[in-house]
């Protein structure tokens, strides 16, 4: 099974590093996750121009964020995962180096990665959910006799976001400059995969040629498609 794991990483990296950065994986994951998207509008409360209702002006995409709860449990009624160590206390502390804490040498809080199985629930563009944390509760369910916490949960949202260079390096990953092998799938046309790699659907001419294609009209699935630079 694969559990959520909260990456935290340096610019541009994509990874830990050691450079203070740590990475924090669920004892339990989540059973449940809320996604919110929302959109922003401007002069949304002016209606001083005589108009009946106020007229919603599109002003941006608001950012994307993921909100779930994490369970840390020491009391035995979850069976303990391989590998994980520490006391809930420490647990707590490694979320908090994950994604919380300052760091001195970035002089800002880490920029995290989320990875799950479920790709389809916030996946940004098939890589994994890039953000920051936003907020965070730790509510502690259960102590020991000796006042030790043996049982909390940590609800947390995180609101997408990725640094520059991360950003700047998917985005040359989709560049038309540079060269793609695509697999084609059921229902893919020639046209409509030149319209997504180099924005023209009249590359197909071109694309067949290069791939010593009879015809475009059908491709079988399963074919593998080169997309050469475009000049």
């Amino acid at each position: 099974m694969e559990f959520l794991t909260i990456v935290g990483y340096e610019a541009g990296d994509n990874g830990p590093t050691g450079n203070g950065f740590e990475t924090f994986e669920a004892q339990v994951n989540p059973a449940s996750i809320s996604v919110n998207y929302g959109v922003g509008y401007g002069n949304s409360d002016d209606a001083s121009d005589g108009r009946i209702i106020p007229q919603r002006k599109f002003s941006g995409v608001k950012t994307q964020t993921v909100s779930f709860e994490l369970i840390l449990d020491d009391t035995g009624v979850i069976p303990q995962k391989k590998g994980l160590k520490g006391s809930i206390k420490d647990q707590i502390e490694l979320f908090k180096k994950t994604c919380y804490y300052f760091i001195g040498s970035k002089h800002e809080t880490p920029y995290v990665k989320i990875h799950w199985n479920q790709e389809s629930l916030f996946k940004y563009n098939k890589q994994a959910f890039y953000a920051r944390v936003d907020n965070f509760d730790i509510i502690y369910n259960l102590f020991s006799s000796d006042g030790e916490p043996i049982s909390a949960t940590i609800n947390a949202t995180f609101g997408g976001t990725m640094d520059p260079k991360t950003e700047s390096s998917l985005k040359d990953k989709q560049s038309p400059d540079l060269t793609h092998v695509v697999t084609v799938r059921a229902g893919d046309t020639l046209p409509t995969l030149c319209k997504k790699i180099y924005g023209d659907r009249q590359m197909h001419h071109e694309i067949a040629r290069v791939n010593n294609l009879i015809s475009f009209r059908y491709i079988k699935p399963g074919t593998e498609l080169i997309f050469p630079p475009i000049k």
